[in-house]
């Protein structure tokens, strides 16, 4: 194991023991669990042990659906929630809401999953079809593509009065939205599995169809496994969680810079490192509140996610910029 490895894995450890002993009941602590405190124990299994693991596995798998996009996409500016597939995770899941009302979790995933696949292809459909490949451009494509399916839901929601609805599952949250939905989340894992095997060909199919080619890989299909995991991962988390800002965009980038862009070398780094980056802002999202006013209040974690990652974004692009 190298440096930067092992010390991602002791930080990662921290940050989990962290996660498991802070909440909003401030008598359940790391002490409190040493102690084998029934209540204490209890707390652990069923809220705090599926929150910290559907936080790593969300963080893992959207991670890992960055690169994927990026490799499909050919740009290092792209990632799901750029391109339209998180926003039509929620018309999916919106328009499932009001043909289907009361729909189990599973119904919801498949609506979600159907529109983040039909998005995710149309964008790479309109990326075959443009002449213009800069680097700026393409991702300027996606946030217009992005902007429109956010648009036809907010008509969809005025028109039908489920705006609250709307905002309700646009924000992205760990509280209060693991509890009887941890089980969605381990959909990801036969997506993390999937794409650790085709790894090295998301590799060869970023360079270019004909250079696939010539190396025996079969460009389309790759392409086509790729969206469907990313479109997988998209749904479950989605639904689970909520869109998670830039994850998808900075922490493939941020590996890319430290490790290279053999994914197959540095995907369980960019799993980790996508683990760290949501842990603290999920811890940040539990404490600022508290230390502020002393209320026992959460921020969502998407809005410290949104701040955080905006700042690194402006960094990556910046230095892009400084490196041309």
């Amino acid at each position: 194991m190298n440096k930067k490895r092992f010390i991602q894995v002791i930080i990662l450890a921290i940050l989990i023991i962290a996660s498991l002993s802070i909440d909003a009941r401030h008598d359940v602590n790391l002490m409190s669990i040493l102690r084998l405190d029934k209540d204490a124990l209890e707390i652990l299994l069923v809220s705090r042990i599926p929150r910290t693991l559907t936080i790593i596995l969300t963080a893992s798998a959207l991670s890992v659906a960055g690169i994927i996009v990026q490799s499909v996409a050919k740009n290092k500016f792209v990632s799901p929630g750029i391109i339209g597939t998180t926003q039509a995770a929620t018309l999916g899941v919106l328009l499932g809401y009001l043909l289907i009302p009361g729909l189990s979790l599973w119904v919801q995933f498949i609506f979600s999953f159907i529109f983040s696949l039909i998005a995710s292809f149309c964008f790479i459909f309109f990326l075959n079809h443009i002449k213009l490949k800069n680097e700026v451009y393409i991702p300027l494509i996606g946030m217009m593509f992005g902007s429109l399916i956010s648009s036809v839901s907010i008509v969809i929601a005025q028109s039908t009065n489920t705006l609250q609805y709307l905002s309700l599952i646009g924000l992205g949250s760990f509280t209060n939205k693991t509890i009887g939905t941890f089980e969605m989340i381990l959909l990801v894992i036969p997506a993390l599995i999937i794409s650790i095997i085709y790894a090295e060909r998301f590799n060869i199919v970023s360079l270019g169809k004909d250079f696939s080619s010539n190396l025996g890989v079969d460009y389309q299909k790759v392409m086509m496994i790729g969206l469907i995991i990313v479109s997988v991962i998209t749904a479950s988390t989605f639904i689970v969680v909520g869109p998670l800002p830039f994850l998808g965009l900075i922490i493939p980038n941020l590996v890319s810079i430290y490790y290279g862009d053999h994914i197959k070398k540095s995907v369980i780094d960019l799993m980790m490192l996508g683990s760290i980056f949501v842990l603290i802002c999920d811890l940040l999202a539990r404490t600022l509140i508290f230390m502020i006013t002393g209320s026992s209040y959460e921020l969502a974690v998407g809005f410290i996610m949104g701040i955080i990652g905006a700042v690194i974004f402006l960094y990556l692009l910046l230095r892009k910029t400084k490196h041309a």
